[in-house]
């Protein structure tokens, strides 16, 4: 999938499908405007557009913003160019407002437009509302086209990961393996925005393994974040080198198990702390009831890895073409895909391509999930 050269048509539909939620809130809150900075909004609203520099940072070079009747993306003149020509700001219907880098400042620009009158934001800003929360929910359901981006996204995110983890020999380092990942979604413009690889031991002993220079003689486990236009997935798969213990390879289906039950849950309607409930339940029949309070479960993810991870407290509610991920997890595997929830059942983002697979069915769902690689 490449950058077009031209901004067609869908792309504009998007954005005005978009902006017509973000006025429902301007409406509903008595606002004059939205000010969006952080940069998950910026390619969310943008149709997979980026202004983003350094993955560090939450907040993009640029802003957007919207009023009930115009759009604007304001950048100072080192960006603008840049947002013109490459990212087609103008092209996709917005104004493009420039300022001087060295004696202006955004929000004298805001200011300019908007007046003294009210200003939502998605960051706690001065001289604006803070409505983060507000904002998230507008870019919970997703567009057929951010599903058209989502699952080119999984699919290559697949084989690349797939790809170095069957290529593997025992002594291979854990930077090595996330150096070899990185490269191949570089190669496609894909932006590996978080690796965690861990070997032997530390995938018994860290949930968030980072990536050092540790050899794997047995087991290496690697979970993958990524990002294409905007659009996270996470996954996780799972490399023995050798012949594994039977008590192993069930503690490894075990945890897919208890997966495929939170997405056979995960549908539209249904709360999303529902899945996570049917979870701690699973953990306890199959025999590892504290596993579950030693690492988060996962939730929502979309623009980001998750736009909400799922607790006990957790008042949303599923929503159809809504993007989720669980990873639940016992010390030594792991297991997760992302996949969208739907009314016809669950969308996987990322699956299996190379890797082995067995069958499960759950809630009358089948599923053909990744199996343990024996290499």
């Amino acid at each position: 999938m490449l950058e077009k050269n031209n901004v067609d048509s869908s792309v504009k539909q998007e954005i005005q499908e978009k902006l017509v939620r973000l006025r429902k809130l301007i409406e509903g809150k008595n606002l004059k405007a939205l000010l969006l900075k952080r940069h998950v909004n910026f390619s969310w609203l943008t149709a997979g557009g980026t202004n983003v520099l350094c993955m560090a940072q939450d907040t993009g070079v640029s802003s957007i913003l919207v009023t009930d009747d115009r759009s604007y993306v304001i950048a100072s003149n080192i960006e603008a160019p840049r947002m013109k020509e490459e990212e087609k700001v103008i092209a996709k219907g917005f104004e493009l407002v420039e300022y001087p880098w060295y004696e202006g400042n955004e929000m004298k620009v805001v200011r300019e437009i908007c007046g003294e009158d009210s200003i939502g934001c998605d960051i706690a800003f001065p001289g604006t509302q803070d409505l983060s929360g507000e904002i998230n929910r507008c870019r919970y359901q997703l567009l057929e086209t951010e599903k058209e981006r989502y699952l080119w996204l999984g699919k290559e995110v697949s084989w690349a990961l797939e790809e170095v983890l069957c290529s593997l020999h025992p002594g291979v380092l854990e930077s090595e393996v996330a150096a070899e990942i990185a490269l191949r979604l570089w190669k496609k413009r894909i932006e590996p925005i978080g690796l965690q690889v861990a070997a032997d031991e530390r995938a018994y002993q860290f949930r968030h393994p980072v990536a050092f220079r540790n050899p794997a003689r047995r087991l290496l486990l690697a979970s993958v974040m990524a990002r294409y236009g905007g659009l996270v997935t996470t996954v996780t798969r799972m490399v023995y080198f050798g012949t594994p213990s039977p008590e192993f390879l069930k503690q490894y289906r075990d945890n897919v198990h208890i997966e495929c039950e939170m997405i056979a849950l995960s549908r539209p309607g249904n709360k999303a702390v529902l899945p996570l409930q049917r979870a701690v339940e699973l953990y306890q029949e199959l025999g590892y009831p504290e596993e579950w309070k030693r690492h988060h479960q996962g939730g929502a993810m979309g623009y980001l890895p998750r736009d909400y991870r799922v607790d006990f407290e957790c008042q949303e509610n599923i929503l159809e073409n809504q993007a989720f991920c669980w990873n639940p997890s016992i010390a030594g595997t792991k297991s997760e895909d992302g996949f969208i929830s739907t009314s016809h059942g669950p969308l996987f983002i990322t699956y299996p391509v190379r890797f082995p697979v067995f069958n499960l069915e759950v809630e009358n769902l089948h599923f053909e999930r990744p199996d343990l690689l024996l290499l």
